[in-house]
């Protein structure tokens, strides 16, 4: 019977935990704010000191987006506002980190967390860039890829700017095509490259620019904004497609 109430009242007492941050070293770096990449080194236990995981020992920061869902809520709101520099110390309760479910045979269920969190560096990511017909034709200049991600009967249709690489990049249902992994990354070998992409009307090279950029750090990634519609407008030509094998 001890036990059991020793154990209801543990059980309790997690779930009644508060959230709280305390800031043992102070910082005089720049701020964490929502969007920013920022890195972090990070000491996780439980609340009897059992230490379940620590970026220190692999001597590499932990390195995500702030706001974008990428790490538990307690996280999220612990760092926001942290200057870099700074060390908190964050008591999660179970609410904003891993809940009734725990996460693997590391955190039980309903556990409240203690995070030692230093503060290494903040950058804003980059971001996807919008180009009109003329900075088009000045990146293909200055040694950008330009990628034309329709479908073939689209480049048959309507041609393709000259200089332009014909990838397909969805298939009719909208998924990733099933060939574009493959021959994206055959072409393009650095998440530096820079990469003008293009499709109709801009809305298929919006979403694949923003998903190189913001999944898989690319860093250098544009896409026409009015795709070949616009370029057409605006007078341009295009080639014909010629199918190779």
């Amino acid at each position: 019977m001890l036990i059991l109430s020793i154990m209801f009242l543990t059980f309790a007492t997690n779930l009644k935990a508060e959230f709280k941050t305390e800031t043992i070293i102070q910082g005089s770096g720049s701020k964490a704010e929502l969007g920013m990449r920022v890195q972090v080194h990070y000491t996780g236990k439980l609340v009897d000191g059992t230490v379940f995981d620590s970026s220190v020992p692999r001597g590499a920061p932990f390195v995500f987006t702030l706001g974008q869902r990428q790490v538990i809520q307690g996280w999220e709101k612990g760092i926001l506002g942290m200057l870099v520099g700074e060390t908190r110390i964050l008591t999660i309760p179970p609410a904003l980190a891993y809940g009734t479910s725990g996460a693997g045979d590391t955190i039980p269920p309903n556990a409240t967390l203690i995070f030692d969190v230093q503060l290494i560096a903040t950058s804003w990511p980059p971001s996807l860039n919008e180009f009109k017909t003329d900075q088009l034709l000045d990146a293909q200049k200055n040694g950008s890829i330009i990628i034309d991600i329709r479908s073939a009967n689209e480049w048959v249709e309507t041609g393709i700017i000259e200089g332009a690489k014909t990838i397909t990049a969805f298939s009719p249902d909208g998924n990733l095509h099933s060939d574009f992994r493959e021959k994206f990354f055959s072409l393009i070998k650095s998440k530096d490259t820079p990469i003008v992409l293009y499709c109709r009307s801009g809305n298929r090279s919006k979403r694949l620019g923003n998903a190189l950029v913001n999944q898989l750090d690319f860093s250098n990634v544009s896409h026409l904004s009015d795709g070949i519609i616009g370029w057409q407008k605006d007078g341009k030509t295009t080639i014909d497609y010629v199918e190779t094998n």
